[in-house]
């Protein structure tokens, strides 16, 4: 019986040289990674800035953008294309994580940045899902997405365990820096592994 590491490693060395798949595996673990580290520290944020009594409301819109649009979302990456939505999954996030750096000095924006970090999340993750389907033989589908949802878990625990120590020492803002740098690196990989294919064909 094969060891459970190891065929994580020997899923991961398989699937990586395909670009559609290395595309939907990075962006669903980084979206997570971001996603977790931005709402993780949230309440704590508007707390420094006196609205923790609207922190349970911010986090309530927050899990509707992540969850409430996932059908439409789903349809409509269909129809725009996996890496198109891919992209625009990143720029949403991008623009949440934009809106909950500034939130401090404009309250209202921390409902919009953290519901379009949830939007944002939710494309990701169901554009993501999706383009790993379709980029891989049916025998692969199932070590595939076992090894995002590896990189997901991981990632995410990563970043909210290290999100309360980035807030301490360099604050809230650049801990949605970093985040927006992330959704960026997304965006970036998944216009050029478009180019490519389309190069390619």
């Amino acid at each position: 019986r094969q060891n459970p590491i190891s065929g994580t490693f020997d899923t991961f060395r398989t699937i990586w040289p395909n670009l559609q798949a290395r595309l939907a595996i990075v962006a669903m673990a980084v979206s997570q990674m971001a996603m977790v580290a931005v709402m993780t520290m949230t309440p704590l944020h508007m707390k420094d800035y006196g609205h923790a009594e609207l922190s349970t409301i911010v986090i309530a819109v927050h899990v509707f953008g992540m969850f409430g649009l996932a059908p439409l979302i789903g349809r409509w990456a269909d129809r725009f294309g996996h890496i198109r939505s891919v992209q625009s999954g990143a720029v949403i996030l991008g623009l949440g994580t934009v809106a909950a750096v500034i939130a401090g000095y404009v309250p209202a924006l921390i409902f919009i940045g953290l519901f379009l970090l949830g939007v944002g999340w939710s494309v990701s993750l169901i554009a993501g899902s999706a383009l790993l389907t379709a980029s891989l033989p049916e025998s692969e589908r199932i070590g595939a997405q076992g090894l995002a949802d590896v990189l997901m878990s991981l990632l995410g625990a990563a970043a909210a365990f290290s999100s309360g120590f980035v807030k301490t020492i360099v604050g809230y803002e650049w801990l949605a820096n970093f985040a927006t740098m992330a959704a960026v690196l997304i965006l970036l990989g998944a216009i050029r592994i478009n180019a490519r294919l389309s190069t390619a064909h």
